[in-house]
């Protein structure tokens, strides 16, 4: 079974006036690595699928995803934001999982990716080690289980 996260999608500090440069800055890192095949392509599915319902989901966290036909290998990409971000009108964020599911995958399997990850995010104990963490590996091993 192929990892769904690698130590070169976490990024750090990440700078960003919108969502769409963190979401962009983390589908450079997937195209990168082979994750996803077109660039622009994934960006705005993304998008679009964020226009329909914003995916800030509280504490912080926002989960954008697509399940596209751009995406090569089922990924989790994670970017640690220098500072807040309004992420839609009511919640800001600092943390963001981008999820990348290629559309030939069968069934929900983005959805069963974001009901691992909401599990992991009430966990008080793992929002504060990955908000503190100051490397890759420890965002790696905290996330690596989900499949």
């Amino acid at each position: 079974m192929e990892r769904l996260v690698d130590p070169q999608l976490v990024l750090f500090d990440v700078e960003a006036d919108s969502k769409e440069q963190v979401i962009r800055a983390l589908s450079e890192q997937l195209l990168q690595l082979g994750r996803i095949s077109d660039l622009e392509g994934y960006v705005s599915e993304v998008l679009e699928r964020e226009g329909t319902s914003s995916t800030a989901v509280g504490f912080s966290l926002a989960t954008p995803h697509a399940k596209s036909e751009f995406v090569t290998e089922a990924t989790i990409g994670f970017a640690r934001l220098a500072n807040e971000l309004a992420w839609d009108d009511e919640e800001s964020v600092k943390l963001v999982f981008l999820i990348a599911v290629p559309i030939k995958d069968k069934g929900d399997r983005h959805l069963q990716i974001l009901a691992k990850l909401f599990r992991k995010f009430v966990d008080e104990h793992f929002r504060a080690t990955i908000s503190e963490a100051t490397n890759a590996a420890e965002i790696v091993a905290l996330i690596d289980d989900i499949s």
